[in-house]
C-alpha cells in the first residue's frame, strides 16, 4: 500500500473511532454536558448532591422535556445516553426497557 492511502484509511477510522465507540457512560457525559451547571449552582440549577437523592424516572423526565435553559445541553442525548445519566446521578439500576438494555449501578 501507498503511504497516503494509509494515511488516508488511518484518517478516516481516527474520525470514525467515536462514533463506533458505543454509548458514553453517565459519569463522562455529565462531566461534559452538566457538570457546568450542576457542578456550580449556574442559573440556580440543582447541584449534583441534590440530583443524587432523585429517583431514576425523576431525571428521566427532566432529560426528556427540559426546562428552557437545558434544552440546548441535552440536545443530541440518545434515550440510552439519558438512561446512563440517570443511573449515574441515582446510583440505582434501570431495568431494561423495550429495545433499552438494563442500565447497572456501579
Amino acid at each position: 500500500m501507498r503511504l497516503t492511502t494509509v494515511a488516508a484509511i488511518m484518517g478516516i477510522v481516527t474520525l470514525a473511532a467515536p462514533a463506533l465507540a458505543g454509548p458514553k457512560e453517565g459519569g463522562e457525559i455529565y462531566e461534559t454536558r452538566c457538570k457546568m451547571c450542576h457542578g456550580s449552582g449556574l442559573a440556580n440549577a440543582p447541584l449534583i448532591d441534590v440530583l443524587k437523592t432523585f429517583d431514576n424516572d425523576r431525571i428521566l423526565a427532566a432529560l426528556t422535556t427540559p426546562v428552557p435553559m437545558m434544552a440546548g445541553v441535552v440536545g443530541g442525548l440518545n434515550d440510552e445516553d439519558k438512561r446512563n445519566i440517570a443511573v449515574f446521578l441515582s446510583g440505582k439500576p434501570l431495568t431494561a426497557s423495550g429495545a433499552h438494555p438494563e442500565v447497572k449501578a456501579e
